[in-house]
């Protein structure tokens, strides 16, 4: 993301390299375009427009269908260098990212049917695992409705904690789940409470288990590779959870990586990420 002179906002550029020649910081910035006809002098134009009030230095433009000739006159016009994935050297050098020649993709679609919440032991009360359904409440320590249980269990679940806890190991003959909360904590990371209400007490949650039949689906994302002076390429495209994915990677001399995603939806709306 680079930040506009005029407007004061961030940009999206899908490859940033920075460097110095003479001492000097240099930013070359390369903008990408992967569609099925070649890109035509108004992408061009468009593109040009936007680096224009950008601290860009130098301008490559990526076409995986290569360009219309009057565009590569215009881009040659305004010293812009052009390039489609054909056009790109071959070389022979390490695996970008540490990868070999394709990279991975994985998602998992998961359908929770039970959530266990353990309690332990409160005066004449034993510890017990209660099955929790969605109109369960939870409490804080003072006896104030923090929410219903289906709505924290909806956030658990969109949380680093199941992506962390389920992709990595996750396989598609994974065909069931298992998430495992503890301590379970509210917002401000304070214990969580059932309420048993004959007698009434407060019972502080010990875990949260949620359990159910989940899909991993583990995609090839194959890379094209190149050099373009001394900065390595790879340029790839697949789908994640039915939406189009492009990713453009580079390495420079010094050893610096870059990645770049974008995910582009149904809608054609598209959002990237460094």
């Amino acid at each position: 993301m680079l930040r506009d002179r005029i407007t004061k906002r961030t940009r999206e550029v899908d490859v940033c390299i920075e460097g110095q020649v003479g001492g000097q910081p240099v930013m070359i910035c390369v903008e990408c375009r992967d569609h099925k006809h070649p890109a035509d002098v108004t992408w061009v134009e468009a593109i040009k427009g936007k680096h224009e009030r950008l601290p860009t230095n130098a301008l490559l433009l990526a076409s995986r269908s290569g360009f219309t000739p009057e565009a590569r006159r215009v881009a040659a016009a305004y010293s812009i260098e052009t390039f489609a994935l054909e056009d790109i050297e071959s070389a022979d050098y390490p695996s970008l990212l540490n990868a070999k020649s394709t990279l991975w993709t994985k998602s998992v679609t998961i359908t929770p049917t039970k959530v266990l919440a353990k309690v332990p032991a409160t005066g004449t009360l034993l510890g017990e695992a209660v099955v929790l359904v969605t109109d369960n409440l939870f409490y804080s320590a003072d006896g104030k409705e923090i929410c219903p249980a289906n709505a924290l269990i909806d956030m658990v679940l969109k949380s680093d904690l199941a992506r962390d806890g389920l992709l990595p190991e996750g396989t598609e003959d994974h065909k069931w789940f298992e998430l495992r909360w503890e301590p379970p904590s509210d917002l401000d990371g304070k214990p969580i409470f059932l309420k048993k209400l004959v007698p009434e007490t407060l019972r502080r949650i010990e875990s949260i288990q949620i359990t159910g039949p989940c899909q991993f689906k583990i995609t090839p994302f194959g890379l094209r590779r190149g050099l373009l002076g001394d900065i390595h390429i790879a340029w790839g495209k697949t789908e994640i959870e039915g939406q189009s994915a492009m990713v453009v990677a580079t390495r420079d001399s010094l050893g610096i990586e870059r990645l770049s995603v974008n995910i582009t939806n149904n809608a054609g709306v598209s959002k990237s990420s460094p």
